[in-house]
């Protein structure tokens, strides 16, 4: 596959000039000039497989003495009852260490050695991260086969992090986007998985030995797919990692799947009282799993909507036409094991939040309709391929895409086959893909703010639920 790009036309306008003799006559116009033709190659990766049932990918990277990991292990959702469970185990894992390194000491290691080993939790997944220099590898590699194998779970590095927890849960209504997204999650999803959200009472109810079962059930090699580049060779780090996780031994993993999703675009209006002098504006409904075999040219159709920054519909319009708004915007959400959403969203003047509640709508009514024109779908191409193509020259994005690809059951050769299909896309294309995965007759509408100071009444979008804010 290949197309043209088009990049840094002022910077190549302003080589040209300057070392052009001057008897070399008129600079040429930017239409003039010409490009070699986008040729993608993805650096040349390994596979990796252990005795321990870990699998995962490596890419050699010299050009300077840095070695990048990340591990992902699978995880089930928590019970709705223990929100919060992944958060406060992920950190504890790394915070509170092992009983041979305890997460203070481990700080100080590595802040004097500057590197980072970081742990997390992401929906249905453990990420654990390592940064350092090469020369650091054999002690973090240490430090990270002690805590996966041995975690403490010291407690007051547990209270510690709750506390944190419970502060953040507290403070969650002073910021209004948080709040937008929270209570649209649920509107959106309802009862499913993907609508529970910690409170106070989970992560109040969060035991110690709740998180040594976590460990236990998830942190298993069989149930970890790495992905490593960095200033070593293959041997070198198989070596390493055979070494560091010599005591890593692999069980039983069961991952729950996600409950069925009831899938309708029923629309509806909802509204949360915030003292305030903006409105804060999310409308959509469900979006679409990640194996579907249209997403290409949806995501291309919501980056021409509103996912294409300034060249986009809704920020022209909403944005820089009526001035209603400092960002404006929509996602087209997917998800690899349910659906995802799409969400057009602004933060506007309160005295201007029917106006663009009225101008989303009627903006994602009309590519339903009528769809994109010629010109915005060339663009936009063109836009997203230079946007994204040099993606493929990171050697750390590429061994960790890769190992995202086969934690989410995908084929590893996804992005490229979505970037020849991207290319091949038309306008009919874009048309139809915005008829059959926009709904505007089913929209739901989210407004938080204050509704005595909106330009219009939010009634005049039909029958409006009020959100009491916990």
């Amino acid at each position: 596959m290949k197309r043209v790009v088009s990049i840094g036309l002022a910077a190549l306008i302003a080589i040209a000039f300057l070392a052009a003799p001057a008897s070399a006559g008129k600079v040429k116009h930017p239409s003039e000039l010409k490009f070699h033709d986008l040729d993608l190659t993805t650096p040349q990766y390994e596979e990796l497989e252990f005795e321990n049932g870990m699998t995962g990918f490596f890419i050699e990277d010299h050009e300077v003495p840095v070695v990048s990991i990340q591990m992902i292990l699978s995880t089930s959702r928590a019970p709705k009852e223990k929100g919060g469970l992944g958060e406060l185990a992920t950190w504890t894992i790394r915070n509170g260490g092992s009983a041979e390194w305890p997460g203070d000491r481990i700080n100080q290691e590595l802040e004097f050695v500057a590197a980072s080993i970081e742990s997390r939790s992401q929906g249905r997944s453990a990420n654990v991260y390592v940064d350092c220099l090469k020369k650091d590898l054999g002690l973090c590699l240490e430090i990270l086969g002690e805590i996966l194998v041995r975690p403490a779970f010291p407690e007051d590095k547990i209270e510690l992090r709750r506390e944190t927890m419970l502060e953040n849960i507290r403070r969650e209504n002073d910021e209004p986007r948080r709040v937008a997204y929270r209570e649209f999650r649920r509107i959106l999803y309802g009862e499913h998985p993907k609508a529970w959200h910690q409170t106070e009472e989970t992560v109040g109810s969060l035991t110690r030995d709740d998180l040594v079962a976590y460990h236990e059930a998830y942190f298993r090699p069989n149930n970890a797919i790495i992905a490593v580049s960095g200033d070593l060779t293959r041997e070198e780090l198989v070596e390493a990692l055979d070494g560091a996780f010599a005591e890593w031994e692999p069980g039983p993993v069961e991952i729950e799947p996600e409950p069925e999703m009831v899938v309708e675009y029923v629309p509806s209006i909802h509204y949360a009282y915030k003292d305030m002098n903006q409105a804060m504006i999310i409308i959509g409904h469900l979006g679409m799993n990640s194996r579907d075999e249209n997403r290409v040219a949806v995501q291309l159709m919501n980056f021409i909507l509103g996912g294409g920054s300034f060249t986009s519909r809704i920020t022209q319009k909403v944005r820089t036409d009526e001035g209603l708004a400092y960002a404006a915007y929509s996602q087209y959400g997917a998800d690899p094991w349910t659906l995802g959403a799409f969400a057009a969203s602004s933060q506007t003047r309160s005295d201007a939040s029917g106006r663009a509640i009225q101008l989303i709508v009627d903006l994602i009514r009309e590519m339903r309709d009528d769809g994109p024109t010629e010109d915005e779908v060339e663009r936009a191409k063109d836009t997203y391929i230079n946007n994204h193509a040099f993606e493929y020259e990171s050697k750390q994005g590429v061994v960790q895409r890769l190992a995202r690809l086969r934690w989410e059951g995908r084929p590893l050769d996804t992005p490229q086959r979505d970037f020849e299909m991207l290319a091949d896309l038309s306008r009919e294309d874009i048309m139809q893909a915005a008829a059959e995965y926009l709904h505007p007759d089913g929209l739901k509408i989210l407004v938080v703010g204050d509704q005595s100071t909106f330009d219009q009444p939010l009634s005049n979008f039909g029958d409006v639920v009020s959100i009491e804010l916990e």
